[in-house]
């Protein structure tokens, strides 16, 4: 006898079906896969998707969303441990590294993403997330300027887009195989050549 599936409270149920579309979507592309097919990966019925998204694009647009959020999370996680801005800004340099290790998938998402700028609901919740890691890394720029350790005359929102920059470019090192095992070492040496540009 077949035993009755596990009922989820709404919101567990909700990660558990954007976290199998992460799984859908990294293995073929935004526009291929189906909503059957993540419904298949969390062994749900599709009608149960549709219960907590409307159309697969919600889907796309809410794992977007969910993935900026929490990389702005564990950002703040390390200004919060961290009092002094430029410390503060490596650590978030090296832990966005390793979150980029341990979340492969996520990451072919978000060049899935690029690829669908025509899409406007898409290009605008890009837009969203770039704008809010350019305003924190820019908030943490500016406390340094504040604590005097940052130099007075550096136009920080200017900087954060360029930092902004160097995590794309590492995104797409990883999606292209390049070793950067190996090249966290590298990592930490450009950091601490950037910082002592910036440093007061």
């Amino acid at each position: 006898m077949q035993q009755p599936k596990k009922r989820f409270p709404a919101e567990e149920r909700k990660k558990q079906i954007l976290k199998s579309a992460v799984t859908v979507f990294a293995k073929s592309n935004y526009r291929s896969a189906k909503v059957v097919d993540i419904a298949a990966e969390v062994d749900i019925s599709e009608a149960m998707v549709y219960k907590y998204f409307p159309t697969k694009k919600s889907i796309f647009l809410n794992i977007l969303e969910h993935m900026s959020a929490r990389i702005i999370t564990f950002w703040k996680e390390e200004v919060e441990k961290e009092p002094d801005a430029i410390n503060a800004l490596k650590k978030m340099g090296l832990a966005y590294y390793e979150r980029m290790k341990e979340h492969p998938n996520e990451l072919k998402v978000q060049f899935q993403a690029i690829s669908e700028i025509d899409d406007e609901d898409i290009a605008r919740q890009l837009r969203q997330d770039h704008l809010k890691y350019i305003g924190f890394i820019n908030s943490v720029l500016k406390k340094g300027v504040r604590q005097g350790i940052v130099k007075k005359n550096l136009n920080t929102e200017e900087v954060a887009f360029l930092i902004n920059g160097g995590g794309i470019v590492l995104n797409m090192m990883k999606l292209l195989s390049f070793d950067i095992t190996s090249f966290k070492t590298n990592l930490e040496a450009l950091i601490d050549q950037f910082i002592e540009m910036i440093r007061a």
